[in-house]
């Protein structure tokens, strides 16, 4: 197994793997581009365009895909895939974040809003005219922007998936075998605020596992932005969870936090919790384990 950071900011771990940085999240605010870690770029999830073409944003019968629309779990405004200027725009920017940094790029936000997403005038005549039925035609949409941007990405590629193994083709138009052409590995979204059903999680990570072929890996919570440390999960649930995803088969896990020193304070943490890592030995997942181990070495 291999383990990553996420983070907000443009710095690295020790004690990681790999670590990845959130060059353009879905607020759409542009950092600058990284040449020793993965970039991460939210495709339509983009809160700055949507303000600057408010006519962008991805439409329904239940509204717009944008925040305070409750119909929807949305944290962020969502574009419509089908705009020519954007969809042009954000591959152009994916391409050349690779170009320039020689690095693996990390999608987030690269499919439809949610269901019944999009019913703008241009989707509706996009769709009519290609004789699709209308779940096919919104596959068929998301797999060719995949594929577009394979096809201009020479370093890996990975693509983030929701964490709804059943549902992602009706909700997202996404075509997990079709997508599997394309991507070097999946990144399953596992964020919560709380971690303790971990056999929630470790469920979707065993369907992940059954359902691609290609390396997965488990994506879990840490400390987001703003986050009140009372409403964070504890150390205790996220080496639970991570014990339990991994002994699934997946091949790593991606902690997401805010900050480096955060990141710190969970490693620092889950060292220091040495009756808990004793009981985990029998869990089944002793890559978790070790990675604890070097941590030891690292923040003592």
């Amino acid at each position: 197994m291999k383990f990553g950071s996420y983070l907000y900011e443009a710095k690295k771990v020790v004690g990681f793997d790999f670590d990845v940085y959130r060059l353009k999240p879905e607020t759409g605010r542009l950092g600058i581009p990284q040449t020793d870690m993965w970039n991460n770029i939210a495709c339509f999830g983009d809160n700055v365009t949507a303000r600057e073409h408010p006519d962008w944003i991805s439409e329904s019968k239940l509204g717009l895909a944008a925040r305070g629309n409750n119909n929807y779990n949305l944290h962020w405004d969502i574009l419509c895939p089908t705009v020519p200027e954007f969809r042009e725009h954000i591959l152009n920017y994916i391409e050349e974040t690779t170009e320039q940094t020689k690095q693996p790029i990390f999608l987030n936000s690269w499919h439809f809003a949610d269901h019944g997403h999009c019913t703008c005038k241009r989707c509706t005549k996009l769709w009519k005219d290609s004789g699709l039925e209308w779940l096919e035609w919104r596959k068929k949409i998301i797999t060719e922007f995949v594929r577009d941007v394979r096809e201009r990405v020479k370093t890996p590629l990975i693509v983030a998936v929701l964490p709804d193994p059943a549902n992602a083709d009706n909700r997202f138009g996404m075509d997990y075998e079709a997508l599997s052409q394309y991507a070097d590995a999946f990144n399953i979204v596992m964020f919560s605020q709380n971690y303790a059903t971990a056999w929630y999680w470790e469920m979707l990570a065993r369907a992940f596992r059954r359902i691609f072929k290609n390396p997965v890996y488990a994506n879990l919570y840490v400390w987001g932005p703003g986050d009140d440390p009372r409403n964070i999960p504890t150390v205790d649930q996220l080496l639970k969870v991570s014990v339990r995803t991994g002994r699934t088969g997946i091949d790593g896990i991606i902690y997401l936090s805010d900050t480096v020193d955060h990141m710190i304070d969970f490693q620092k943490a889950a060292v220091d919790r040495v009756e808990l890592r004793d009981e985990l030995k029998t869990y089944g997942c002793q890559p978790v384990l070790d990675l604890v181990d070097k941590w030891e070495k690292i923040v003592r």
